[in-house]
């Protein structure tokens, strides 16, 4: 493999890295009763926000890496970070102190979808500042 393949290939690592980490910390037992000691944010469950939050700044990371800065290429890229949620909650179904959550997926898609959207809106911003190409494609 050519030295800019492997560039181009090592910039999904922190993508990987970090999807690594939702899988194994969403697939980790709770302690019993855990999940009624949630707080509201807004009237917003404590962990909806982290789910959105995670699953935004890994279709950020995607986006990143992709250098991506068209809509159908970024909506691509969130639909990744959706179908990649919908497995983990899947998988969530399998483990006893966890379970299968619509709310959990709806978190998760609402934060690709909007970390999606200021990724474009960033990258068009940058753009249009300087007339030259987007940070997305540097």
């Amino acid at each position: 493999m050519e030295r800019s393949a492997l560039r181009r290939y090592r910039r999904y690592l922190p993508a990987a890295g970090f999807a690594l980490v939702l899988l194994v910390t969403s697939l980790t037992p709770v302690p019993e009763g855990a999940s009624e000691q949630v707080p509201a944010l807004f009237g917003i469950a404590l962990d909806k926000w982290v789910h959105a939050l995670s699953y935004g700044v890994l279709t950020a990371l995607l986006a990143w890496a992709r250098r991506a800065s068209s809509v159908p290429l970024v909506a691509a890229l969130a639909a990744v970070a959706v179908c990649y949620g919908a497995g983990v909650e899947l998988l969530q179904g399998l483990v006893p102190s966890r379970g299968l959550s619509g709310a959990d997926f709806l978190a998760n898609g609402i934060g690709a979808v909007l970390a999606g959207v200021l990724w474009l809106a960033l990258a068009r911003a940058d753009t249009a500042a300087d007339g030259t190409e987007s940070f997305a494609r540097r």
